[in-house]
């Protein structure tokens, strides 16, 4: 049974006739495979902070991110996928979310208010490590809680993993640090949700 996402065909009903919805709807899955390696995108707007101290670049600035790697089991494209954006620009940082520094795009969008369910599972997918899966209740739950929620999860995990973790790879824990780290989806794989991060690339 394939997944297919409500609310992303809702809103286009009185606009294309199914056959388009439905090719619409496929790119929109195409584009959330977010594969590993490293990428430009658009630089996000600036926040006060960068603006005082000549950090922002500009408009037109580009950044290059790299997507942690994920298991096979959560590669490819996902049943349904919740972008994080502001201002249009994709991959906010964690740091800002948590700190109510930017205003995510849809910040208050009941993202799964459409699916049906009470309650839903998700897992912080890193490499190397095996996290349990967490429930995640549905009722009230927006973009804006669930973006803290993944932000405080990495927070708590990186604290307890940092000072004890080994290796050279540019994820490992010891290697990571939290104010790089960012998120540009969750993406559901019909077991849980899981996010897609991605960290400033050198």
């Amino acid at each position: 049974m394939a997944c297919v996402d409500p609310t992303f065909l809702a809103v286009r009903q009185a606009q294309a006739p199914a056959r388009t919805r439905a090719r619409e709807y496929a790119q929109h899955l195409d584009a959330a495979l977010f594969g590993p390696g490293v990428y430009r995108v658009p630089a996000a707007p600036p926040t006060p902070a960068a603006i005082l101290s000549g950090a922002y670049r500009g408009v037109d600035a580009e950044e290059r991110i790299e997507y942690f790697p994920r298991r096979p089991a959560f590669c490819g494209r996902p049943c349904l996928s919740i972008a994080f954006t502001v201002g249009g620009h994709p991959a906010p940082y964690l740091k800002d979310i948590v700190k109510n520094r930017v205003l995510l795009d849809g910040a208050h969008d009941a993202v799964m208010a459409d699916q049906g369910w009470s309650r839903t599972r998700w897992l912080l997918e890193w490499p190397g490590y095996e996290n349990p899966v967490s429930a995640l209740p549905v009722a009230g739950l927006t973009r804006a809680v669930l973006a803290k929620e993944v932000a405080r999860a990495v927070f708590d995990f990186l604290r307890v993993h940092a000072p004890l973790g080994a290796g050279n790879s540019p994820w490992a824990p010891r290697n990571v640090h939290y104010g790089d780290v960012r998120l540009v989806a969750m993406n559901y794989y019909g077991r849980a949700w899981v996010p897609v991060l991605a960290f400033d690339a050198m």
